[in-house]
Order: structure tokens, then sequence, then C-alpha cells
């Protein structure tokens, strides 16, 4: 992204992986998709590793006939962009970012 933030290569690429890993959209949900605390996040993305969890929004499973196939992260914006530009990406394509998408 022209003008865009040093670390914004970073949150994207974690963002990708952690939503095709999870099969879900990012956000601050555990594994079982429970709502989690800041604190409790943090220690998430921290045990998981930086470049492998993130509660922050924009990153979405790319879901083709029912199976993952890889993941999409977007950052640079506000949240509220990047989550809707990441859904708008896939629709794109035309995948889904629902698993039960047949």
């Amino acid at each position: 992204m022209d003008g865009g933030r040093f670390h914004t290569v970073h949150s994207s690429t974690t963002k990708a992986v952690c939503a095709a890993s999870n099969k879900r959209p990012t956000a601050a949900k555990g594994a079982q998709a429970q709502a989690l605390d800041t604190v409790h996040a943090i220690g998430l993305a921290l045990a998981a590793g930086p470049e492998r969890w993130t509660a922050m929004e924009g990153g979405y499973p790319i879901i083709f006939d029912g199976e993952c196939v890889g993941g999409i992260g977007v950052s640079g914006g506000t949240w509220e962009f990047d989550d809707q530009a990441a859904r708008e990406a896939i629709e794109a394509i035309g995948a889904s970012y629902k698993i039960d998408a047949k």
C-alpha cells in the first residue's frame, strides 16, 4: 500500500495465517470461539507466537467448495476498513469465508 507503515506487512500476514489456521475470521476469540478480554488475547498471541495468532480484525480464511485453501489479511486502515476490504476481496474471487459453504 502506498504510504503504508512498515508493520502492516507483519500484521496482514499474521491475520492471514491466523484465519487460515483457525478457519474463521480473526477477532478477540479463543480456540473455542469464546470472547477474550485484552489480557487473555495478548496471552494467547504470546503463547501461539506473535506471527501465528492475532485478535485484530481483517483476517479471513479463503474457502472454496468447503475447503480452506488459505487466508487473507488486510492491514493499514481502521479495523473496520481492514475487515471490509478482506471480505470484499474474498467475494471478488468467488470464495467464501464460512467453512460450511459449498
